[in-house]
């Protein structure tokens, strides 16, 4: 049984964990804070607390932002000036802090850290020097062990604990952090000038160096200064306070009087570093936080801030969801996105500050001094805007019309059968009366599984909310569920019943295959294999999930915003015109059709093979060792393989790759949210050159074209594709058979993070199989499991006979194991 999280341990009591230990306590979660120092005390001189961190900090209703107006200064307005102290521009942030609801405050770290410490209350448990040095997992638990030979455990783990985290050393390896190359300087002094008014922050910019100046009320002033140095210098400062006085000299009087109003003993010289963000922050019952999971520069000012989010939504995460690693990791997926953005934003604009270069310190500086007052005001306000702690992504109310790409899906469904299949073996004590209640759980849960689709005679379709109705469960006693698979696929939905539906085969006993089909129009491959993952944890009473995921909006809706409107789908549309004249230039050849099938007779045909054991083990080694991923092989062997067929070894073939793009989208997507998020982007492939350096140029090729979001560019077309109606699609077929994508292409989805257990059952062969309708002529669904590589081939029957399929299937497996040395595979053994 999964359980919530009753208890944490926090790692580090910097500003991240005293924020965790007040937000988790607050949600009825037992923190312990773990501190590797002798005493509890702020680290650093000052900082400001901006509007997003006091947005997130009021979410707990425990005081703290109006405790910290009271021990801060507001600030009131930012000013850039020159070296000499003249102004660049100063702006009033009184309209910034009506936009984003919130002041921003200057406040010294001592004073935020009892403010913190305070929240918590008095009764918070504190492990002074404790140095964790790692953690133990267990099925129910976690287990840190400290320096000093002490153990504690709790529920969840957080790590808290800085740019050099022990605990992201254990999940993620230990590498030196990144260079910033530049030196900064801090501190804090009691101070007063005419330059510097009431609520001040004020920035100095010039050529390599900086200097900052943020009234913090109550007569103090927090202060710094940067300079561009080597990586070595700057991680190792050996120049005290005289060195700093000569630097800066020439600046602004102001700065010379506060440098030498601060005791030598006061000021700090550290190196400015951060680290590349990470994909994914923890697993299982650990999670990391703050600086430890996102150390960034100090350009946007937001790595505290960006702590203090962290704190709050991870605490509403584990206090909103049943189970403790589905919370950490619904954490995860609504923090990673935003604080790379903050990562790489830092970064970029370190680089724009800290130049020597003139001439793009003469182009900053004026545009500092001249641009758009509006534009100005939104690049601050930008990153000091809380994104909040609910869904990543708005509630889309239903009814509503279809867009573009699911109208898209939807037609190419009327016409013939385009079904996305998953399947999963449980192995135990699994009947159909579980299933059920876990689709009954499902339906309640997702709102696109009690809505239908409705048109006026194939036009203006739409959603359409309809009373829950249960998901259709087919019980097969004895069978094969590549047969059943064959089935599926071929078969339609009626219209008013739920766009989802199962079927429970017993291949032996305790043995079983979950297979569950669902529409493109509402599913693509992560989302058919999420449902059959909370089927069974429902089914087995884990409640792993939240109580109803909302319909996001249409993929379209959640474009980025250069992909938004007719403007800039033509400006996407039109980018790919340079590579489309560079594939047509190898004369790309396509596999013929071997019969006519009329668009309402295509129906998909499924042909499967295995890559098992050490075979499989070795070439995963083989395509990690050469940073090949396994798809690019696999894309390299397809072309292979069509070559044979074709009889044409030495063309070229235009192997069309989907793009799982959930992440990619202006507000990613959990793996639990229904839709398609798929496109594709087709590369013509050498079918006779050697496999691995055809793989590794596709790889490159592709890798290029997705960073250039070619894959949402193609979807700008789709609207010029769309039939007026599902009953007149002649046009539309004609069109796709001769310059289509899904004439060869691929799927690949890695499902080696599918659970091993749920409940009481062992779960295996987690993996998907897609139909093709009138979209092409075959699909290769690549499923990476833990144990074998599965290799799914749905084809038209008829364009493409059985004996044709198996064929190509074939000439794919033998490629593939063509491309590791015996030698290798027999060291996998």
């Amino acid at each position: 049984m999964i359980s919530p999280a009753k208890s944490a341990l926090v790692v580090g009591a910097g500003i991240g964990g005293l924020t965790a230990a007040a937000a988790l306590r607050r949600a009825g979660i037992d923190a312990v804070l773990c501190e590797r120092g002798p005493e509890l005390r702020a680290a650093g001189f000052g900082l400001s607390v901006q509007s997003n961190a006091m947005n997130a900090l009021r979410t707990l209703d425990l005081g703290i932002d109006e405790e910290l107006l009271r021990v801060g200064g507001q600030a009131r307005s930012f000013t850039f000036r020159r070296p000499d102290g003249s102004d660049l521009r100063r702006v009033d942030v009184a309209a910034i802090d009506a936009e984003l609801g919130a002041p921003a405050v200057a406040v010294s770290r001592k004073s935020l850290h009892d403010v913190l410490l305070a929240a918590c209350g008095e009764d918070l448990r504190v492990e002074l020097g404790a140095e964790a040095v790692g953690f133990t997992e267990t099925a129910d638990a976690v287990q840190v062990e400290f320096a000093d030979g002490r153990t504690l455990s709790a529920d969840v783990l957080v790590g808290a604990d800085g740019i050099n985290s022990a605990i992201r050393a254990q999940l993620h390896g230990s590498q030196a952090p990144r260079p910033g190359k530049f030196v900064c300087w801090l501190a804090l002094v009691p101070f007063a000038h005419p330059a510097i008014e009431p609520g001040a922050s004020i920035h100095y910019w010039g050529r390599g160096m900086r200097f900052g100046i943020h009234d913090i009320g109550h007569g103090n002033v927090y202060w710094w200064a940067t300079m561009t140095t080597t990586a070595e210098q700057a991680a190792d400062w050996r120049h005290g306070k005289d060195d700093l006085l000569r630097r800066f000299a020439s600046w602004a009087p102001e700065i010379t009087e506060i440098i030498t109003a601060t005791p030598e003993s006061d000021i700090l010289a550290l190196p400015a570093q951060d680290r590349p963000p990470l994909t994914a922050w923890g697993r299982g019952r650990v999670t990391l936080l703050g600086d430890a999971a996102h150390p960034m520069l100090p350009s946007l000012g937001q790595g505290a801030n960006s702590a203090i989010e962290d704190a709050v939504v991870l605490a509403h995460a584990l206090a909103t969801h049943d189970a403790a690693e589905t919370a950490l990791r619904v954490y995860e997926q609504r923090r990673i996105s935003r604080t790379t953005m903050l990562v790489d934003g830092s970064r970029k604009l370190g680089r724009l500050e800290q130049t020597r270069n003139r001439a793009v310190i003469a182009v900053r500086d004026s545009f500092i001094a001249k641009g758009n007052e509006a534009k100005l005001q939104a690049s601050l306000a930008e990153p000091m805007t809380w994104p909040g702690l609910g869904d990543p992504v708005p509630v889309a109310a239903l009814p509503r019309p279809l867009s573009t790409l699911e109208r898209w899906h939807w037609t190419v469904d009327q016409v013939a059968p385009l079904h996305i299949v998953s399947r999963v073996r449980v192995t135990g004590d699994l009947d159909a009366d579980a299933v059920r209640a876990g689709l009954a759980a499902l339906v309640r849960r997702h709102p696109m599984l009690h809505a239908v689709v409705r048109s006026d005679e194939g036009r203006d379709p739409r959603f359409v909310p309809v009373a829950m109705r249960p998901i259709p469960l087919r019980e097969v006693t004895s069978g094969d569920w590549v047969a059943e698979a064959d089935t599926e696929l071929r078969t339609r939905f009626d219209a008013e019943a739920p766009l989802l539906r199962a079927t429970l085969i017993t291949v032996g006993p305790g043995v079983h295959d979950l297979v569950l089909t669902s529409t493109y129009t509402i599913a693509d491959a992560v989302t058919v294999l999420s449902f059959a993952r909370q089927v069974l944890e429902l089914a087995a009473g884990a409640g792993d999930w939240v109580a109803e995921v909302p319909a996001p909006p249409a993929p379209e809706a959640l474009f980025p915003k250069p992909f938004h409107g007719w403007r800039g789908k033509r400006k996407a549309i039109a980018r790919l015109a340079v590579d489309g004249v560079r594939d047509l230039r190898v004369k790309p050849v396509r596999l013929g059709a071997g019969a006519d099938v009329a668009p309402t007779q295509r129906f998909t045909k499924l042909t499967r093979r295995v890559l098992d054991g050490a075979e499989y083990q070795a070439l995963l080694a083989a395509c990690d060792e050469r940073a090949v991923p396994v798809a690019s092989l696999v894309a390299a062997a397809l072309a292979r393989a069509a070559g044979s067929d074709a009889g044409a070894p030495d063309a070229h073939f235009p192997v069309g790759v989907s793009v799982l793009f959930r992440e990619q989208l202006d507000r990613p997507l959990t793996p639990a949210h229904t839709g398609a998020y798929q496109a594709m982007i087709a590369l013509p492939t050498p079918a006779g050159q050697p496999l691995w350096p055809t793989a590794i140029a596709f790889a490159a090729d592709f890798a290029r074209r997705i960073e250039q979001r070619q894959h949402l560019a193609n979807l700008g077309g789709i609207g010029f594709m769309l039939p007026t109606t599902p009953a007149h699609p002649d046009k539309v077929v004609g069109l796709l058979d001769a310059r289509g994508p899904g004439n060869l292409c691929l799927t690949s989805l890695d499902t080696r993070d599918f659970p091993a257990r749920i409940g009481d059952w062992e779960i295996s062969g987690a993996e998907f199989v897609s139909g093709m309708s009138i979209s092409g002529l075959m699909m290769l669904t690549v499923g990476l499991g833990t144990s074998e590589l599965s290799l799914n081939l749905g084809y038209i029957d008829g364009l493409f006979s059985p004996e044709r399929a198996d064929a190509l299937i074939e000439t794919v497996v033998e490629a593939l194991r063509s491309a590791v040395p015996a030698t290798e595979i027999a060291s996998a053994r």
